[in-house]
């Protein structure tokens, strides 16, 4: 699908939508999808209707931007559910050492730490520049562990290095696929579909290396039949409805969107800088969809919520995201949709929107 035709199938909004990073906005084909395979529950129930659904092609389509195949993948709620299962299925003992970072998304942090009280396992803080980005990594780790772009700052990680260590890594990609390259070769990665996939709220994924799915825990689930690959982890009791919408978005997604995005993004960081008093934290050349915004003084969430009576939407970090955070930001995150002359309004919006 072209980016014009992506963009032309999105529902249409009275609103200026620069929230990305907090759900996307979905398409017509995905919200018929639902819709049809809703309708289908209704008619035939819930077990037939699931049945005849076919996630397979959705599968793939996710698995083809790590490099991986349809049976590679599992469905569950969101992000965090995918991570907290696939940590309690991974292969490491008592005394394993897991490196992290600051910037770990806060219920990721929370599900990890208590990994580590019942596993007995050590949280290694990596080494981190001002703006988050890994820049060392000691020795003796047995599992690296980060997002691939953080929710509350738009900056890459240099996960190629990462992966040079030789250290397998459990990459979160809910902020990345979609917005940003992807690199191959992670032992697994963690992902939701409401994002940068403009997909529906309330499914996620895992994705695992082949290599590595001989060694985890085996799922204990509650289905009432047999799953092969990594969908034998699918969490049993779920929005069927949703997992298909998700199939349509990732099958409908396309490559061609990332450089258009990320584009967006760096007018964004021109345009914005001072505007309101506010500072841009990103570098203008980051190649992501993000740009984070603070101000001395001024109240992000309040700021939004006049943004918002204008019909720009726009996101709010608060101070509980990460570890790394000192006060909370204004987010703005732009998809293939944003214009030239929609950021100028942004500007000018924020500029009348922020109190002196």
């Amino acid at each position: 699908m072209s980016v014009r035709a992506w963009v032309d199938n999105r529902e249409p909004t009275d609103v200026l939508h620069l929230d990305v990073a907090g759900g996307g906005r979905v398409s017509r084909q995905v919200l018929g999808a639902e819709v049809a395979h809703l309708r289908a529950e209704a008619a035939l129930g819930a077990t037939v209707a699931e049945a005849a659904a076919d996630l397979v092609p959705g599968r793939a389509a996710l698995a083809a931007q790590v490099g991986l195949g349809a049976e590679d993948v599992l469905f569950a709620e969101g992000a965090a559910r995918a991570f907290a299962c696939l940590l309690d299925a991974w292969p490491l003992p008592p005394g394993s050492r897991v490196g992290t970072v600051p910037g770990q998304f806060g219920g990721h942090a929370r599900v990890l730490a208590a990994c580590a009280v019942q596993r007995g396992w050590s949280l290694v803080p990596l080494e981190v520049d001002q703006l988050g980005r890994v820049v060392g990594v000691p020795e003796g780790m047995d599992l690296l562990t980060l997002p691939h772009v953080a929710s509350q700052r738009g900056v890459v990680q240099p996960v190629q290095q990462l992966l040079a260590t030789g250290v397998p890594v459990l990459l979160d990609v809910a902020q990345s696929l979609g917005q940003t390259e992807v690199p191959r070769g992670a032992a697994a990665y963690v992902g939701t579909g409401k994002k940068w996939l403009c997909g529906p709220r309330g499914v996620g994924f895992g994705m695992v290396a082949p290599a590595w799915q001989p060694q985890l825990a085996e799922a204990v689930t509650l289905r009432e039949h047999e799953a092969e690959g990594m969908a034998r982890y699918d969490s049993a009791e779920s929005h069927v409805a949703g997992r298909v919408g998700l199939a349509v978005a990732a099958r409908t997604w396309s490559p061609a969107l990332l450089p258009v995005a990320q584009a967006a993004a760096r007018a964004a960081r021109v345009l914005l800088e001072g505007a309101g008093g506010w500072r841009v934290v990103e570098p203008v050349e980051e190649p992501t969809g993000i740009t984070t915004l603070e101000h001395a003084s001024a109240d992000p969430s309040q700021v939004r919520a006049a943004l918002l009576a204008e019909r720009v939407l726009t996101g709010v970090v608060p101070v509980h995201r990460a570890a790394d955070l000192a006060r909370p930001l204004l987010r703005v995150s732009t998809a293939a949709w944003v214009t030239p002359g929609d950021l100028e309004r942004v500007a000018e919006a924020l500029d009348r929107c922020t109190p002196r």
